[in-house]
């Protein structure tokens, strides 16, 4: 997360931004092996949307074991998994503490409750509320009780389940209005989630797309925050469903699809 990289920077300069592959991070024992601490989202990365597979998950708790080093588990849209089953998290076999499992209820419930959570060893959580505290007295007491009771008595789970089917419909609308228009190249997860990862032709500038999409009533989000500081590539975007209905998706992607045609050199 480009939030993420501020946040560190406000610590330390020694951040290293490592490649990314279809199943997710790539390992390299030699960069890993300098490193403290490992943030990762395997369930559905940000933002290529791609699940890394048990097997280098597996792996990654390996070289944590052996190069003494903290992973951070952000699972986020592992709720969202509405094609396959969710493959198992890192901190569901972390046997010796190493794995700092985080997340929050935006996405599953609604944005607007901002509630995250944290796995982790106590003497690590009587951490983080102290500092916590410095910046946040606390989160409302009754958002806490009441997501609690949701909890509870079911809702979340039925929750989880409608969203699962729309995002499963939108999903494919959008995919067939993307092959109908033939709307460059593009990676989803296959296991779910909300959004498509896009790659335009090297010629196209999506900041130039994007001021002439929302002229005509489409957003996306620019791809180049998403990568390392220098090394940007402009024909990337995001492209999100979770807030589009069904009937509005094949609309949206045939206006995007003109806005390209008046970029094309």
């Amino acid at each position: 997360y480009p939030d993420l990289r501020d946040i560190l920077k406000q610590r330390t300069d020694n951040i290293s931004c490592l490649p990314v592959d279809k199943g997710g991070l790539v390992l390299d024992a030699d960069v890993l092996g300098k490193s403290d601490a490992v943030f990762i989202t395997p369930s559905h990365r940000c933002p290529t949307t791609h699940t890394m597979p048990a097997g280098r998950r597996r792996a990654l708790l390996d070289l944590a074991r052996q190069h003494d080093f903290i992973i951070i588990e952000d699972d986020y849209e592992f709720e969202m998994n509405f094609l396959e089953p969710a493959t198992p998290a890192l901190k569901s076999q972390d046997h010796d503490g190493r794995v700092i499992y985080v997340g929050s209820l935006s996405k599953s419930v609604f944005p607007g409750l901002r509630l995250g959570y944290l796995v982790a060893p106590e003497q690590l959580i009587e951490q983080a509320r102290a500092l916590r505290h410095l910046i946040l007295r606390h989160p409302p007491g009754h958002a806490q009780r009441t997501l609690a009771y949701f909890i509870a008595l079911g809702h979340y789970d039925a929750q989880i389940r409608r969203l699962r089917r729309h995002l499963g419909g939108r999903r494919q609308v959008l995919q067939a209005a993307l092959d109908q228009h033939q709307l460059f190249s593009h990676t989803a997860s296959h296991f779910g989630g909300t959004s498509f990862w896009m790659k335009g032709p090297d010629w196209l500038d999506s900041r130039a797309l994007a001021d002439r999409a929302a002229e005509m009533g489409v957003l996306i989000e620019l791809g180049e925050v998403f990568f390392q500081p220098g090394a940007a590539q402009h024909n990337y975007f995001w492209l999100a469903y979770s807030s589009i209905g069904e009937s509005q998706i094949a609309e949206g992607i045939g206006r995007l699809a003109v806005a390209v045609e008046t970029l094309r050199p």
